[in-house]
């Protein structure tokens, strides 16, 4: 069996000129071993995770042409069930790696979307009380991924060959929007004593960031002084409970207390 067609978007890095690193090659070895042998299927997913970055970097020709590789040396085995492992294998990482690019474009466009309709708001209303209220009406959808999307734009107009007064103007435009949702993001944060029970709503480690960082910039050092004071208790406190507490607990909270410091510094 050879695989050939897509996998995943099309390799315009330079990598895909100059070949793959020796070291992004011992990555997908060692995924593509975990792969193989894992007895689970619910595990594949925190398998994957980790090296969705070397995926896509080995996207396109480059990509297949390991899997082939790998197969080919599954075929010389003549074993059977091992040919069948890898070929079982290789159909799972192809299925992510498209099922991951797809959602990433879903994703990308809804953040799109949800940019235009504030900007289109802020130039077709000069009132601040319609941005505000689009602002709390989307309040929902304003997540790391949105935070990340946003200040990417702005990353990408400052990266411009030269910037025009009508770049200049969307930047300073897109630093409004950032500060506005950044300030309503902290008013989430309410006094230290529920802090940690809103934080510990979030799923992801990157949500709970952007909101925490988002409290911390509105409410200031004073405020994060607070806090840390607050997480340095709680971790003190946990190393008393008979029999610990649970793990993802401690993680979090010692998540946020490590934020607090990088912010501190």
């Amino acid at each position: 069996m050879n695989y050939s067609g897509n996998y995943g978007p099309q390799d315009t890095t330079p990598s895909a000129s100059t070949g793959p690193t020796q070291a992004q090659i011992d990555q997908f070895c060692q995924m593509f071993n975990s792969v193989v042998s894992c007895t689970d299927g619910d595990q594949l997913p925190s398998i994957m995770s980790p090296n969705v970055s070397v995926l896509l970097e080995l996207s396109g020709g480059t990509g297949l042409a390991l899997l082939n590789e790998e197969l080919a040396r599954a075929q010389a085995t003549g074993d059977p069930q091992y040919i069948q492992a890898v070929e079982s294998a290789v159909d799972y990482i192809i299925y992510f790696v498209e099922t991951f690019v797809t959602e990433a474009k879903r994703v990308d466009d809804e953040n799109k979307a949800l940019l235009g309709s504030i900007l289109k708001c802020m130039v077709e209303n000069s009132s601040e009380e319609q941005l505000d209220s689009l602002i709390l009406e989307k309040k929902d959808q304003f997540n790391a991924g949105f935070l990340r999307h946003l200040d990417g734009e702005c990353v990408r107009i400052m990266n411009a060959p030269s910037m025009t007064p009508e770049s200049t103007k969307m930047l300073q435009i897109l630093r409004m929007v950032q500060a506005r949702i950044i300030e309503e993001l902290g008013q989430d944060l309410g006094e230290r004593a529920q802090i940690l029970g809103q934080l510990l709503g979030y799923e992801t480690t990157e949500e709970r960031i952007a909101v925490l960082d988002a409290g911390l910039q509105v409410r200031g050092r004073d405020f994060a002084m607070e806090l840390k004071e607050f997480t340095t208790e709680a971790l003190q406190g946990f190393q008393n409970v008979p029999g610990g507490v649970e793990p993802r607990l401690m993680q979090i909270v010692s998540e946020i207390d490590a934020r607090i410091d990088q912010f501190l510094a």
